[in-house]
C-alpha cells in the first residue's frame, strides 16, 4: 500500500475502427490474445499479464449500428500463467502477499485455454462464447457479430469453463462501443472529451522484504469465495489522475472487478460531493429516456454495470476532484455510514475497502466552455414497458441460493391446489407469499447447477419475464446473455423463513414491501443488481437469435461456482414440434 496515488496519467485504450472488406459489407478484424508485460504503477516493476492486442484494457473496438463485423480471436499465448492464486486468513484480502496464505498449485498449471464473450451483444449462439468452447494456443475463435442495437457501451472478456475469475483478472478484457443516429442527433462530447473508465481492483505479490512484485495474485478468504483487492485501477492503471479541460466530459464507466461494487461520488478538495456537474444519460443497454441526477448515495455499480455520464467541469475550473468508492465489500444493498460526506474518503478496512480513492480530476484554468444542452428527451425510440402493457409472455422464477455451494434454482410452479408436502422443510420446496397473496405459491427446484437438465425453452422474438429472488446475504448482479432487459419491479421479501441447510422453506417467504428502482434502473439493462430479500422482476423480448445461452451471476468467482444455467431460444414451430415428440 506504499504506492503514492495519483502519481500516474490515466491511459485511454486505443481505438479499432473495422471497416468492411469487399462489397459484402462485412467488416473483418483480427485481435490477438497475448502474454505481455504492462505497468500498473510507475513505482512497480511490470506485471506479466495476458491480454488482447498486448493492451490493457484491449483496444476499444467502435462499430456503428446494423455493422457486421466477423473477428478472429486469436489465441497466441505462451508461457506460464500470470496469475497466483491463494487463500489465507480473515481479512487477508486486505494486504498483499502470500504470507500465511496457502497457494493452489493447480493454477500455475493452466494452460492458455480462453473463449471471448461480448457482453451485452445481440449475437448469434455460435459467437456468443459458450463457456466450453474454448480455444488453445494456436487456435482461433472466429465470432460475428451483427450489431443490430442500440447505441450503448458493451465489452468483450474471457467467459472460460470454470476459471473465467482468473482469465480476466489476467487481463482478458476490453471495451466495445456501437455508434447510431438517435445518439449522433445529441451532439454529446467525443474524442478527446469522451473517456471509457474501466474499474476493477486487483492484489499484487511481494518479494523477501514484503516489497510489491507487481505479480498479480488472486487472493481470497476461508469461506469467502469472492475477489475483493486493495489497489484501484482505471483502465489499467492503480489511482490514475486525469487532466480535463473546464468543459462538458463523457464518461463511460464499466465495472469490470470481479467481484466488488463501486458506490461513486465524485468530491471536492474538502471532501463535498459534486454531483449537481453530472447527469447521467445512459446505462447498460444505452440512452435513458432522459437525464437524470445521481442518486444522493452514490452512483452504484456491480460488477459488468455501466454508466454513461454527463459531466460539466466548467464550473470546477483549477479545482482537483476526486472520483471515490464507500461500498462495502461483500456488499448487501446497505447505504452508506451516516457520517458520510465528508468522512468520504475514510477508510474501512474492517469490510474490505482499504482505501476509497479511485481517480483524481485535475481541472485545467481557463474560459469555461459552452455546456451540452440535451433535450428533455434523449431517446425517442425509447418505450419504457410495464407488466400489464406487454405483449402475451412467459413467466419464469429462479432463486438465488447459499448452501454448500452458490446456486440459481429453477422454481417450477406446482398446480394450484397442490399443497406442500408435509413434515416441515422439503429439500427443493420453497412457498412464497407475493404482493396481495392471502396464501403462497408453492415451487419446486427443477435445477440448480449447470449441468442439470435444460429447463427453459424460449420462443424466438417472444417476451418473457423473469423473477429473480435473492434468499442469501450478498447482493447478486444478474446478467442475461442475447438481450436487453428492462426491470420492472424491486420487491422487499421476508427470507427468514428459508432454510439453506435444508433446502426449503419452514414459512413462507413473504412479501413485505415494494422497493425503489432508482431512476437510472429503468433504461435498458443487461445486468441487474438483486440485493438480500428482495426479488427483481424484469422483462425482455428474446429476438436476433436462435440456440443455447447463458444467464448468471456475474459475480466471477460465482458463475464459476455454478451460478450459471443454460436456457434455448427456438423458433415458434420448432418449440412446437419439439412439445408434440415429449407428449
Amino acid at each position: 500500500m506504499s504506492l503514492t496515488k495519483f502519481a500516474d496519467p490515466l491511459r485511454v485504450p486505443p481505438v479499432v475502427r473495422p471497416r468492411p472488406v469487399g462489397e459484402s459489407g462485412l467488416s473483418r478484424l483480427t485481435v490477438p490474445m497475448r502474454a505481455t508485460r504492462v505497468s500498473l504503477h510507475s513505482e512497480l516493476p511490470s506485471t506479466p499479464a495476458w491480454t488482447y492486442a498486448g493492451h490493457l484494457p484491449g483496444p476499444t473496438i467502435e462499430v456503428r449500428r446494423g455493422q457486421p463485423v466477423r473477428i478472429d480471436w486469436r489465441n497466441e499465448i505462451t508461457g506460464q500463467y500470470p496469475v497466483t492464486a491463494v487463500i489465507g486468513p480473515e481479512y487477508s484480502q486486505n494486504e498483499p502477499g502470500t504470507s500465511g496464505g496457502t497457494v493452489d498449485p493447480h493454477v500455475a498449471a493452466l494452460p492458455p485455454w480462453t473463449v471471448v464473450h461480448l457482453h451485452g451483444g445481440r449475437t448469434i449462439a455460435g459467437s456468443d462464447g459458450w463457456t466450453e468452447n474454448c480455444a488453445l494456443t494456436g487456435q482461433s475463435q472466429v465470432a460475428d457479430y451483427g450489431n443490430d442495437q442500440r447505441a450503448s457501451l458493451l465489452w468483450y472478456h474471457d467467459h472460460a469453463m470454470g476459471i473465467t475469475r482468473l482469465n480476466v483478472l489476467s487481463g482478458l478484457a476490453g471495451l466495445y462501443v456501437v455508434r447510431d443516429e438517435e445518439e449522433d442527433r445529441l451532439g454529446l462530447p467525443s474524442g478527446r472529451y469522451e473517456l471509457p473508465l474501466m474499474l476493477f481492483d486487483r492484489n499484487l505479490g511481494t518479494d523477501g522484504r514484503g516489497r510489491l512484485t507487481g505479480r498479480l495474485l488472486h487472493k481470497t478468504e476461508e469461506g469467502t469465495s469472492e475477489f475483493f483487492a486493495p489497489f484501484t485501477l482505471v483502465n489499467g492503471t492503480i489511482w490514475p489522475y486525469a487532466e480535463v479541460e473546464p468543459r462538458p466530459y463523457r464518461l463511460r464507466l464499466l465495472n469490470a472487478a470481479n467481484a466488488r461494487v463501486y458506490r461513486l461520488l465524485l468530491i471536492d478538495e474538502q471532501g463535498r460531493p459534486v454531483s449537481e456537474a453530472i447527469r447521467q444519460i445512459g446505462a447498460d443497454g444505452g440512452l435513458l429516456p432522459a437525464p437524470v441526477p445521481l442518486p444522493a448515495a452514490g452512483l452504484t455499480l456491480a460488477p459488468a454495470e455501466r454508466a454513461d455520464l454527463l459531466v460539466d467541469f466548467a464550473a470546477l475550473a483549477g479545482r482537483s476532484l476526486r472520483l471515490v468508492n464507500t461500498a462495502a465489500a461483500p456488499f448487501d444493498g446497505a447505504p452508506p455510514a451516516a457520517d458520510l460526506p465528508p468522512g468520504v474518503p475514510d477508510p474501512d478496512p474492517d469490510h474490505r475497502l482499504t482505501e476509497p480513492d479511485v481517480l483524481q480530476f485535475r481541472v485545467a484554468r481557463g474560459p469555461e466552455r459552452r455546456p451540452v444542452v440535451l433535450p428533455p428527451t434523449l431517446s425517442p425510440s425509447f418505450t419504457r414497458l410495464g407488466h400489464d402493457t406487454l405483449p402475451p409472455h412467459e413467466h419464469r422464477t429462479v432463486a438465488l441460493v447459499e448452501r454448500d455451494m452458490l446456486e440459481l434454482w429453477e422454481l417450477a410452479e406446482l398446480p394450484a391446489g397442490q399443497e406442500a408436502p408435509a413434515g416441515g422443510v422439503t429439500d427443493g420446496i420453497i412457498q412464497v407469499t407475493g404482493p396481495g397473496a392471502t396464501s403462497p405459491v408453492t415451487y419446486r427446484r427443477q435445477a440448480a447447477s449447470l449441468e442439470d437438465t435444460v429447463n427453459w425453452f424460449v420462443t424466438l422474438d417472444g417476451w418473457e419475464v423473469w423473477h429473480i429472488l435473492n434468499l442469501t446475504g450478498d447482493t447478486h448482479p444478474f446478467h442475461v446473455h442475447l438481450v436487453s432487459f428492462q426491470a420492472l419491479a424491486r420487491d422487499c421479501y421476508d427470507t427468514s423463513g428459508f432454510d439453506p441447510d435444508r433446502g426449503g422453506t419452514a414459512k413462507p417467504v413473504a412479501f413485505t414491501g415494494t422497493g425503489v428502482l432508482d431512476a437510472n434502473e429503468q433504461g435498458w439493462k443487461d445486468t441487474i443488481r438483486v440485493n438480500p430479500g428482495e426479488q427483481v422482476t424484469i422483462a425482455a423480448r428474446f429476438g436476433g437469435a436462435t440456440g443455447r445461452y447463458l444467464y448468471h451471476c456475474h459475480i466471477l468467482e460465482h458463475e464459476d461456482n455454478d451460478m450459471m444455467r443454460p436456457f434455448v431460444v427456438l423458433p415458434a414451430a420448432v418449440k412446437a414440434m419439439m412439445g408434440r415428440m415429449s407428449m
